[in-house]
């Protein structure tokens, strides 16, 4: 689990729910899929967070910063077993 500003945690289940809508079939669907965080997943988040950004979509821009922090927390890591059933 990944700690928030507030202080509250974001467990791996909460990640590929704010990640649903936003897969790319590259880096963002990998972190989705199987919970592998690659090199360029930063970029393509804050690019995603941008866009939505521009779309008036705040919130979904907020959740998704969430995300980035958890990924900036873990760095890179392989595909993490069973991380769909976490």
């Amino acid at each position: 689990m990944s700690e928030l500003s507030d202080g509250t945690r974001l467990s791996d289940h909460e990640i590929r729910e704010r990640l649903r809508g936003h897969q790319d079939g590259g880096v963002i669907s990998a972190l989705f899929e199987t919970g592998a965080i690659r090199p360029g997943i930063e970029a393509a988040l804050s690019l995603r967070m941008d866009a939505l950004e521009d779309e008036g979509k705040h919130v979904d821009a907020e959740r998704l910063g969430d995300v980035l922090t958890y990924v900036c927390d873990v760095m890179d890591r392989p595909p993490v077993p069973n991380w769909v059933n976490r």
